[in-house]
């Protein structure tokens, strides 16, 4: 049976029962619907109200700021009725349209739209002003491409092989690699162009260049990553290795995407020389790592790993995944993207274009005679019931989910159709994680936090000192911070576990069992930090 809305937001911890009586109460006064009282009352936004609809139905939620659209597709609904349905259409598989729209529970839009393109639709959700921007964006991009488009290619060629742009662009990214940066942002705007690097998950400007630089630096970018240099309107995605130091190239994943003062370039950095992170290394606490070793080498079920993007679940299975790959072992992954090659191990990476989603990938795997498999993410109901399917045949499957704590994983599992019982006799172990900047510890300065301070992350009985960073930093750090350690929260279902999720228990059923047989939390993990002085106050309030 479906929860509620109401449920949902209150499960997935974005309201508290009070706010959900406050917004029924307002609901029923303003005759309207409830994600829509919770917008007036300042509760949440839209796409947190779109999310919650997402669980519900079981419908994918999708960005459409990071989506290639088929341009093909545009011609089965007019631009002008597409704005005025609120429809955006974004590709097609045989006789079915994925179509992005906003209210799922329209069923008329749906039905015109199907009596429109003679097709069967499939929905996702996106939120109404991506819509309409996807709608002004995609169909102007699929105007005719005449004899000015190549001009501006080739002007576009000249500039990014220009000696200046050149360098600069090789600056950047040795600069990048060099500082531990992961992301690199070329970003332009009105009568600027800014340079940002994201370093242990957290963006700070680099530098800021003439707006005059836009074209030929991010045309230098589209040559090295094979991207079509004349196309400026549509979102595209390549990769090149870059040399920054003799001997030491880098992987570069580059995404581009148009804005009103030319394409914004994102550029994800893959180090394969620093390898795969040692398990040791990741920041478990010792009781933590031994349960989660024991976990993994169980022989047969599923073993999840779950936080929010950018949580390093990734991470902590490739360490995983190294620990126990030997001769007499045959693993399987299926990745969106591979971020790493794993020596001895066969990595594929998802193409839905072709076919190659994580549940058709799954479904063929179990035909190759592996003993272990990684599926990226638990992103659908047919990923999940195949992933069952191999634990219940024996396989150890190891996969990633996105909730906010290791108990709320049974609900959301539950919530997207997987039979509670089924959940009982495979899943082994549930992760959650998250990524914490530690101080930097030559120059991080002693204090006596305040008891409002304390109490804003929970640690309002601690009396002790504890550290924050330096203001401007020191020359081993630059902000008072330096490297990225894991905070862990490990749930091994018992008995008395199993027996609330077959029932349908809520997560805090299952949290308070599981509390009460020992777990550590997140915060357990945060305020232990915090008293060792391994990280700040404002450090967890940020992550946590």
């Amino acid at each position: 049976m479906n929860r509620s809305i109401g449920q949902i937001l209150v499960g997935e911890n974005l309201l508290t029962d009070e706010q959900v009586e406050t917004a029924l109460e307002f609901k029923e006064e303003n005759k309207c619907f409830l994600g829509a009282a919770c917008i007036q009352l300042g509760f949440l936004e839209t796409h947190q109200i779109l999310e919650a609809l997402a669980i519900q139905l079981y419908l994918p939620m999708v960005n459409l700021s990071h989506m290639n659209i088929d341009l093909d597709v545009l011609d089965y609904i007019p631009q002008e009725r597409a704005r005025e349905l609120k429809v955006m259409p974004l590709f097609e598989i045989g006789d079915q349209l994925t179509i992005a729209v906003s209210d799922p529970q329209n069923i008329q839009v749906v039905d015109t739209v199907r009596k429109m393109t003679d097709k069967m639709i499939q929905l996702t959700l996106a939120t109404e002003e991506s819509i309409i921007w996807a709608i002004d964006g995609n169909y102007s991009s699929g105007a005719a491409f005449g004899k000015e488009d190549f001009q501006e290619g080739a002007d576009a060629i000249e500039e990014a092989s220009s000696e200046e742009n050149i360098q600069i662009a090789d600056s950047i990214m040795v600069e990048a690699a060099r500082s531990g940066t992961s992301d690199v942002h070329i970003e332009p705007g009105d009568g600027y162009l800014q340079v940002r690097f994201r370093r242990d998950g957290v963006l700070n400007k680099f530098s800021t260049l003439p707006p005059s630089r836009t074209a030929g630096l991010i045309s230098r970018f589209k040559v090295l990553a094979g991207i079509d240099i004349a196309e400026s309107r549509k979102p595209q995605d390549g990769r090149f290795q870059q040399e920054i130091s003799k001997g030491h190239p880098v992987d570069v994943r580059v995404s581009t995407y148009p804005t009103p003062y030319g394409e914004k370039v994102v550029m994800r950095i893959l180090d394969q020389s620093k390898g795969v992170t040692n398990l040791d290394k990741l920041g478990f606490g010792k009781n933590t790592l031994q349960e989660w070793k024991e976990a993994y080498t169980s022989g047969n079920g599923i073993v999840l790993v779950t936080g929010p993007t950018g949580s390093g679940k990734s991470t902590t299975l490739y360490a995983t995944l190294s620990r126990i790959n030997t001769i007499d072992q045959h693993i399987i992954t299926i990745e969106d993207p591979i971020e790493y090659r794993l020596n001895g191990i066969i990595q594929a990476q998802v193409n839905e274009r072709a076919g190659m989603t994580f549940a058709a990938a799954l479904r063929s795997m179990l035909r190759q005679d592996p003993d272990i498999i990684m599926v990226g993410e638990m992103r659908d109901r047919e990923t999940i019931e195949l992933a069952i399917r191999a634990a219940l045949t024996g396989h150890l499957v190891f996969s990633t989910i996105h909730t906010n704590d290791a108990a709320s994983t049974y609900t959301r599992l539950m919530d997207m159709g997987t039979d509670p019982f089924l959940l009982t006799t495979t899943i082994r172990a549930i992760l959650a994680q998250r990524l914490i900047r530690k101080l930097c510890t030559k120059c991080r300065v002693k204090y006596q936090p305040t008891a409002k301070d304390l109490e804003h992350i929970g640690m309002g009985n601690y009396n002790g000192a504890v550290f924050m960073p330096s203001k401007s930093g020191c020359k081993s750090c630059g902000d008072g911070y330096s490297g990225r350690s894991g905070l862990y929260e490990l749930l091994i279902p018992t008995m008395e576990i199993n027996e609330v999720v077959k029932i349908g228990g809520n997560s805090e059923d299952i949290q308070e069992i599981a509390l009460d047989q020992g777990m550590k939390t997140l915060k357990d993990a945060a305020h232990n930090y915090v008293k060792r002085g391994v990280t700040s106050i404002e450090e967890i309030a940020r992550v946590l």
